[in-house]
């Protein structure tokens, strides 16, 4: 039952994009580098990769008809020359052979001629099978796209709360930090001012502690002393 309800609602939403798509023109997917930059093969479904070879395929089949085309046409023209050379009013001596050259040349040419619709037939309908796939293609780019940029919008919803939390602890650190420094640095001035610079020196050797710039201010005062 749940099953039927969910191809239901992917049907539903399939036919809601394919009529939000039908005034857009879109670019042939599997010629864009940008598509095949966004998918590349390690991230294609099963699905996508049926529906790309689906497309490629229409594309080759759609290239070939034209080159046939391109051919059927020479054909046709070498044949027609062929008709014309072979001309004859029945009063050649080669009459009879120029007949069945004739004839072999006009079965050629109605086989061309039926080769030359079919070709046209094909160009006629294979772009709106193009299209068609090329739709299917994209619908099913987008479900990706959205599965991705949901996933990922998740993600950074949790990546934002979790930074939010350290930068408070980070604060926090921060504060710690500076009130240890301060502790230790009215510290460290009481004891030099206590001892002298001199006597500090053969504890601070045998010790390691943060003095910050208050060592380096009490030499100096010693310095000019």
């Amino acid at each position: 039952m749940f099953g039927r309800e969910k191809k239901q609602q992917e049907f539903e939403l399939e036919e809601k994009y394919v009529n939000a798509l039908k005034q857009l023109t879109v670019p042939i997917l599997t010629l864009d580098p940008k598509w095949h930059q966004l998918f590349p093969d390690y991230l294609k479904t099963k699905r996508l990769k049926k529906l790309e070879k689906k497309l490629n395929k229409l594309i080759k089949k759609q290239g070939q008809t034209n080159n046939d085309l391109k051919e059927y046409e020479k054909a046709r023209k070498v044949i027609m020359e062929n008709i014309l050379n072979n001309m004859t009013d029945g009063s050649d001596i080669d009459s009879p052979i120029r007949n069945k050259k004739q004839d072999k040349n006009q079965e050629l040419l109605e086989e061309l001629q039926d080769k030359i619709e079919q070709a046209n037939q094909v160009i006629d309908k294979i772009p709106v099978e193009i299209k068609m796939a090329n739709q299917e293609l994209l619908i099913e780019s987008m479900r990706i796209c959205y599965e991705t940029l949901i996933t990922n919008t998740e993600r950074i919803e949790a990546e934002e709360e979790w930074i939010g939390k350290a930068r408070e602890i980070l604060k926090e650190h921060i504060l710690v930090k500076q009130e240890m420094e301060i502790r230790n640095t009215e510290t460290y001035k009481y004891m030099h001012d206590l001892l002298g610079a001199k006597v500090l020196e053969v504890f601070d050797k045998d010790q390691k502690i943060w003095k910050g710039e208050i060592s380096n201010e009490h030499s100096d005062a010693e310095t000019k002393k």
